[in-house]
């Protein structure tokens, strides 16, 4: 299969925008991200655990690559089933979903 024109191609269109749309997430989203960074300092949990599955997982593993070197935080991965059956109480549990479904869902 040959395409004629690759750069027409909604993967080509959303791989192009996707240095705007971080952009735009950083932005938006800066403040509570250093309201959380500073809630962790503060109080660090025992552990962190991320709970994701399928590409979500690439992202809770880039996650558990910042909290650990830049929080000093120790991250786990639990199952998408184990994480919404068994909260532990003194934990931080983060659930990643690139897409609308939430993974206790799942």
């Amino acid at each position: 299969m040959s395409l004629s024109d690759p750069t027409a191609t909604l993967m080509f269109a959303e791989a192009a925008e996707a240095a705007e749309v971080v952009a735009r997430q950083f932005a938006r989203n800066h403040a509570v991200m250093e309201t959380l960074a500073a809630s962790l300092r503060a109080a660090p949990p025992p552990f962190v655990v991320t709970c994701a599955r399928g590409s979500s997982d690439h992202a809770a593993t880039y996650g558990k690559y910042l909290l650990e070197t830049q929080l000093g935080l120790v991250v786990a991965s639990a199952r998408h089933r184990w994480a919404r059956s068994t909260p532990h109480r003194c934990s931080c549990a983060v659930r990643c979903s690139l897409s609308s479904r939430s993974p206790a869902r799942a």
